[in-house]
């Protein structure tokens, strides 16, 4: 579809980065279906604008259709990893495909992510759409992979680094080779989860 925003000198023709905004508009307002046409036109306008990939992948998430999802974001990073927003497609994808099931690939997006993500100059990633959305949920996401995976020593540390972030003098030190100590640690998991969710 064609936007037309009318001025004294005649119709305009929207750009791919106007049709983004205001999918970002849509997505803030919590209106994701109309947020995917609207990103979904500005794909067709320019299919090498990041911004619209980004915004597909993430409406395409609260739509729960993780796997269209994954699709808009590799899709871009296929074409370009250049960009100034690129944490955004790291996280998105480390949330798509912990919600798939596919922990290997949450991870690796995961770790790629913190290794992009370097907080002495930007300081700590909040998605900008979102600002409950943080560095602390991908954080939970890669000790979920990892305690799905079975590094449960890897997945310890992870929380035990979250409740520091977070200001909670929490500490956790299970025997996690016991399917008690184990089944603490996904205790502990689904009490951050709610944590992060609620704050």
């Amino acid at each position: 579809a064609v936007v037309f925003f009318p001025n004294c000198r005649g119709n305009i023709i929207a750009t791919e980065e106007e049709l983004a905004d205001y999918g970002w508009v849509m997505y803030e307002e919590r209106n994701f279906f109309d947020a995917r046409d609207w990103f979904a036109d500005a794909i067709k306008k320019d299919t090498l604008y990041h911004d619209s990939y980004n915004g597909m992948g993430w409406t395409m998430g609260h739509l729960r259709q993780a796997d269209s999802s994954v699709h808009y974001f590799e899709k871009f990073l296929a074409i370009d990893t250049s960009f100034s927003n690129i944490l955004d497609f790291y996280a998105g994808l480390s949330f798509a495909y912990s919600a798939i099931g596919k922990n290997e690939e949450a991870r690796t997006n995961c770790n790629l992510f913190f290794g992009k993500q370097n907080p002495i100059l930007n300081g700590y990633w909040e998605f900008s759409h979102n600002k409950k959305i943080n560095y602390l949920d991908v954080q939970l996401i890669l000790a979920i992979s990892e305690f799905r995976l079975g590094f449960f020593d890897n997945c310890q540390k992870l929380i035990n680094k979250i409740y520091t972030d977070i200001g909670s003098s929490t500490t956790v030190e299970e025997d996690y080779t016991t399917v008690t100590g184990r089944s603490a640690l996904a205790v502990h998991l689904a009490t951050l989860q709610d944590q992060l969710q609620n704050s």
